[in-house]
């Protein structure tokens, strides 16, 4: 006699918050929540091969209703055409600046390339794009569960957050401790944060190391306050972003990456951080002069925006 195998099964990657609530630690971070009437998705594996693992488990809950794009960055938005969800939704902003099928192709050629998935996949890839967007704020409820779908600028203008109200977990992807703000805004950021603080949650998961608390979440913060005051301080005596960062990183991304736990490591694209070194220091910086040469009040905040309801 012999039984299978679970999708998963003993995976050191997949993590149960709760009865209903997993998250997949690889690259980035994804997260399920099971009800009576499906599941929803948060984000998905960038590799195609670990996609296959993670859409088996899924399956193996409940027909995927809906997944959420948290972000636009190309690791945030491969997944669907391999997960295929009933619904894909992100905020309008993120649909708007979403990669075309060739720029996702490009990354997964270059800075995201997995060597074990057949190139041919890679040059036929084609983007999928969400059917369902909204602004400010979207309220869900599926099989007796609330979700609130929010806005919330910061790693990103279009950054999402998923607050699992009655399963008290908030998916916050980038905004927790992910050391670039190449395409986002540090004063909005440091305002979003401020609003997740308030969540009443257990949890905050987060889209490149293991979940936090809100202490955790606290700590990054303060941490990027402080390096925002950091690049005040030189950008008052007449440095460049290229001479702010010519003296010292921005972000200390190895201390910062050593900081916390990430189960998900080995499954980093091998050129990340090679790409993710100089080039994101340098826009990370840029972005933070700006901030600092206008008021506060100035920069976009969390927004709850209109409210939309989708039954």
């Amino acid at each position: 006699m012999t039984t299978s195998r679970l999708a998963l099964d003993g995976d050191p990657r997949l993590l149960q918050l709760s009865d209903d609530v997993y998250v997949f630690g690889t690259y980035p971070y994804s997260g399920l929540i099971v009800t009576d009437e499906g599941c929803i998705a948060i984000d998905g594996p960038m590799s195609v091969n670990i996609c296959a693992p993670w859409k088996e488990f899924i399956d193996s809950k409940g027909p995927l209703r809906y997944q959420v794009y948290c972000e636009h960055h190309s690791d945030h938005t491969i997944s669907a055409p391999y997960l295929e969800p009933e619904v894909l939704i992100s905020s309008e902003t993120t649909r708007g600046v979403m990669d075309t099928d060739e720029m996702a192709r490009e990354a997964l050629r270059t800075w995201g390339e997995y060597r074990d998935v057949d190139p041919a996949i890679v040059e036929n890839y084609t983007m999928a794009y969400p059917t369902l967007t909204y602004r400010g704020r979207l309220n869900l409820e599926l099989g007796g569960k609330r979700f609130v779908i929010f806005e919330a600028p910061g790693h990103t203008m279009g950054s999402t957050v998923v607050h699992a109200v009655d399963d008290r977990v908030a998916f916050i992807a980038d905004l927790g401790m992910t050391p670039a703000i190449q395409s986002g805004d540090p004063v909005a950021w440091l305002t979003t944060l401020a609003l997740l603080e308030t969540l009443d949650v257990d949890w905050y998961v987060q889209g490149h190391m293991d979940p936090m608390r809100r202490d955790d979440l606290h700590t990054w913060r303060t941490m990027l306050l402080a390096t925002l005051d950091k690049v005040r301080e030189r950008a008052g005596a007449g440095l460049s972003a290229k001479d702010i960062i010519a003296e010292s990183p921005i972000f200390d991304i190895p201390a910062i990456l050593a900081s916390h736990s990430f189960v998900g490591r080995g499954d980093m694209p091998a050129g990340l951080l090679e790409a993710a070194g100089d080039i994101l220091q340098v826009v990370g910086a840029e972005r933070m002069v700006e901030s600092v040469h206008r008021h506060p009040t100035d920069s976009p905040s969390a927004s709850l925006g209109p409210v939309s309801t989708q039954e």
